[in-house]
């Protein structure tokens, strides 16, 4: 790899931990001053290590230089109030091995601030995707189905009552802890999600980003007052998912479908881990969430031998069951790909044109590629063709955007 992508891929991987470090060592009303130094701190590794070579410990390097930077800032400003110096910076001195150690309990301090009960769920999310997990507008509009200028104005919003407020970077104990899990597990179920399925770009899977919330939710379930049933549910439904990293891409680039996937080569060794956080999640005494119901779901294509034998049927009922608790978009329009594998495209056609009359969720590229895919099975191949075209047009992912072409170009020959 060279110095260029380690530096992109620092970017992604580093960027939450060198705020979270920062913001813990300078205190979080330095936050604006915190992202400008360690926006410079990357691009200054831009330019030198491509000729000077990529330091051995590359997130230490960032931290160090950032910090240095913060440093000297914090004086000039000082200078400028002719406020004395009390050097009380000066010792700032990451050391390389101590550096990830402190960096992921860092983190995890960061998410439970950024999740502070003074601030709107909303603004918890956006806060934290930005500084933790160094997500753009447009990533957190995907992910939230708003609009990037609404994320960037309820940015700056969140990011002001923190400053005003100077809240401190502490983990709530106890009380605390327990009654900001659920938005805490719900910030890196999103981390995970942008992950496995990416939006912009290149790539159709950011595996850094899944493995982050993968570690995330691991140092949750260390801690006594995080270690719950949901938690578990949410690191099933990971690990499950994880397993078929290495199956979901072709060589070019591509994705692979489901069906299509060489289910041998699925890392079973992630499915048992799977398995044994499903089985801690499944207490009779509490009521199932959305995190157990897409770890069972997940579960069950894990499990199945090809993917017409898949528990097509249960899974349907799954997503019945969700939809019940609560109806979300998302879930109405993948509750369609079993419904037509139980029931037949007929029946997925009808699913298909009420979820649309419904005016209740976006017609993204998902829609269209299901409504391909009904369209193929149906034989209604010009329509298939036309399905794929506009989903073309609206993806934004370039993995995604070659595997719609190759599906509309398969209908062609």
């Amino acid at each position: 790899m060279d110095a260029h992508k380690i530096v992109a891929h620092q970017f992604r991987h580093s960027y939450g931990a060198m705020v979270a470090a920062l913001s813990k060592r300078f205190g979080i009303h330095h936050l604006h001053d915190i992202e400008d130094v360690v926006q410079e701190s990357l691009f200054k590794a831009m330019k030198i290590w491509p000729f000077k070579g990529v330091p051995v410990h590359p997130q230490a390097w960032l931290i160090r230089t950032a910090g240095n930077a913060l440093i000297d800032k914090l004086r000039a400003d000082q200078r400028k109030r002719n406020i004395p110096s009390t050097n009380q910076h000066d010792s700032f001195e990451p050391t390389d091995p101590a550096t990830n150690e402190t960096i992921e309990d860092d983190q995890l301090q960061m998410i439970f601030m950024c999740c502070h009960p003074d601030l709107s769920e909303r603004n918890q999310i956006i806060l934290t995707l930005k500084l933790v997990a160094g997500f753009g507008n447009l990533e957190i509009a995907a992910a939230l189905l708003q609009k990037a200028d609404a994320v960037a104005k309820a940015y700056t919003r969140a990011k002001k009552k923190i400053r005003d407020q100077a809240v401190k970077l502490v983990t709530p104990i106890e009380i605390g802890l327990s009654s900001r899990l659920p938005i805490v597990l719900k910030i890196i179920y999103l981390i995970f999600s942008e992950g496995y399925r990416t939006h912009f770009g290149k790539a159709p899977i950011q595996k850094d980003l899944c493995y982050e919330a993968i570690r995330l939710a691991l140092l949750l379930d260390r801690n006594k007052y995080c270690s719950k049933p949901n938690t578990h549910a949410l690191l099933a439904m990971m690990s499950f998912h994880a397993s078929r990293f290495e199956t979901r891409v072709d060589e070019d680039g591509c994705i692979i479908d489901l069906e299509q996937q060489d289910r041998s080569i699925w890392d079973q060794e992630l499915i048992s881990i799977g398995r044994r956080y499903l089985s801690k999640s499944t207490d009779a005494s509490n009521e199932p969430t959305d995190y157990l119901f897409q770890a069972i779901i997940s579960y069950h294509h894990c499990k199945a031998k090809t993917y017409v034998d898949t528990a097509w049927d249960k899974i349907l009922a799954l997503y019945d069951m969700e939809l019940t608790r609560r109806y979300t978009p998302i879930i109405a329009l993948n509750r369609i790909v079993p419904l037509m594998m139980a029931h037949g495209f007929e029946i997925g056609l009808d699913a298909l044109q009420t979820y649309k009359n419904q005016a209740r969720g976006p017609i993204n590229t998902l829609y269209y590629a299901i409504k391909a895919r009904l369209l193929e099975m149906s034989r209604n191949i010009d329509g298939a063709i036309d399905a794929y075209k506009d989903a073309i047009k609206i993806s934004d992912n370039e993995a995604e955007t070659k595997y719609l072409i190759k599906r509309k170009e398969a209908l062609l020959e």
